[in-house]
C-alpha cells in the first residue's frame, strides 16, 4: 500500500516536473522566437535603407551624370556661339574700317570747304565789325558833342536867367542880408537831409514872422533841378531803374564842381540806383549856382536830391 502511494507521488511528481520542463521550454521557445522576430525585422529594416541609400545615391549619381552632360552641351554651345560672335565682330570691324576710313577722306573735304568758307565768312566778318565800330565811333562822338551844346545852351540860359533874377533881388537881398544873418544861420544849422524841400516850409514859417533867407525857394529848388537835370543827362539806364527811387547827399564848390555825393541812410533807396546815379554825377558837370545866396542855402547844410528816372 505505501509502495503504491508512493509510486503514485513519484507520478505525480515526474508529471510536475514534465509540465514545469514544457513550461520552461516554451518559454525559452518565445523568447528565442521574439529575438529571432526582431532580428529578423532589423534585417528587414537595414535592407530597406540600404536600398533606400542605394537608390538615393543612385539618384544622385544619374543627376550629376545629368549635370555634367548638360553643362558640356551648354559649353559646347557657348563655344559655337563665341565664334559665331568673334566671326560676327571681326566682319563687322572689317566693314567699319571701311567706312572709317571712307568718312574720314569726306569729312576731310568738307572740312577743308569749310575752312575755306569760315576764312572768307571771318574776313567778311571782319571788315563789317570795322565799318560798324568806326560808324557807332563817329556816332557816339556826334551825340556827345551835341548832348555838351545842348547842355552849354541849357547853361547859358540858365544862367542868363538866373542873373536877371537874382540881379533883381540882389538889391533887395543884400540890404536885408545884415538884418537877417542870425536867423538864416538859424535856419541853416537846422536844416535836415531834405534839403530844398524842407527849407522851403522853414522859409515860409520865417516869412510869417516877418523874417526872410538870403535866396528864395524858388531859385534854390530850380538850381537843384537843374543838378538833377545834369546827373539825368549821363544817366543812361533810365528803363532799367524805372519806378526805383535813390535820395542822394551832394556837396558843391562855389564853381558847380562837384565836392562829394553819397546816397542817404533812407529805407527807400535802391542800391543799385544808388550807384548808377552816383557814377552819372561824377561824369556829369553841374551848372554853378547863379548866386552866393543860392549856392550857401543849396551846399552849406548839405543838399539833398531824390533821384527818380
Amino acid at each position: 500500500m505505501k509502495k503504491c502511494k508512493r509510486q503514485q507521488n513519484n507520478v505525480r511528481q515526474a508529471a510536475k516536473e514534465r509540465k514545469e520542463q514544457e513550461q520552461k521550454q516554451e518559454a525559452e521557445l518565445r523568447e528565442q522566437q521574439e529575438k529571432e522576430q526582431k532580428r529578423l525585422q532589423q534585417l528587414e529594416e537595414e535592407r530597406i535603407k540600404t536600398e533606400r541609400d542605394t537608390a538615393e545615391q543612385q539618384k544622385q549619381a544619374e543627376e550629376q551624370q545629368k549635370k555634367a552632360l548638360d553643362a558640356a552641351k551648354k559649353a559646347k554651345e557657348e563655344q559655337k556661339i563665341a565664334e559665331e560672335a568673334a566671326a560676327k565682330a571681326k566682319a563687322e570691324k572689317e566693314k567699319l574700317i571701311k567706312e572709317q576710313a571712307a568718312e574720314k577722306a569726306k569729312a576731310e573735304a568738307q572740312a577743308q570747304k569749310e575752312a575755306e568758307a569760315a576764312k572768307a565768312k571771318a574776313e567778311k566778318e571782319a571788315k563789317e565789325k570795322a565799318e560798324k565800330e568806326a560808324k557807332e565811333k563817329a556816332d557816339k562822338e556826334a551825340k556827345v558833342k551835341a548832348e555838351k551844346e545842348a547842355k552849354a545852351k541849357a547853361d547859358k540860359e540858365a544862367k542868363e536867367k538866373a542873373d536877371k533874377e537874382a540881379k533883381a533881388k540882389a538889391a533887395k537881398a543884400k540890404a536885408e542880408a545884415a538884418k537877417n544873418a542870425a536867423s538864416v544861420d538859424d535856419l541853416l544849422g537846422d536844416l535836415t537831409a531834405s534839403g530844398p524841400s524842407k527849407q522851403g516850409g522853414e522859409a515860409a514859417a520865417g516869412k510869417g514872422g516877418g523874417k526872410k533867407s538870403g535866396a528864395s525857394n524858388a531859385d534854390v529848388d530850380s538850381y537843384a533841378g537843374k543838378v538833377k537835370a545834369a546827373i539825368q543827362s549821363k544817366f543812361y539806364d533810365s528803363d532799367t531803374f524805372r519806378g526805383r527811387t535813390c535820395e542822394l547827399q551832394l556837396k558843391l564848390a562855389p564853381d558847380g564842381l562837384l565836392v562829394s555825393i553819397t546816397p542817404k541812410n533812407s529805407p527807400a533807396n535802391d542800391a543799385a540806383l544808388c550807384d548808377a546815379a552816383i557814377r552819372a554825377a561824377k561824369l556829369a558837370t553841374m551848372p554853378k549856382p547863379p548866386s552866393r545866396e543860392v549856392y550857401d542855402t543849396f551846399n552849406k547844410a548839405g543838399s539833398t536830391v531824390v533821384f527818380k528816372p
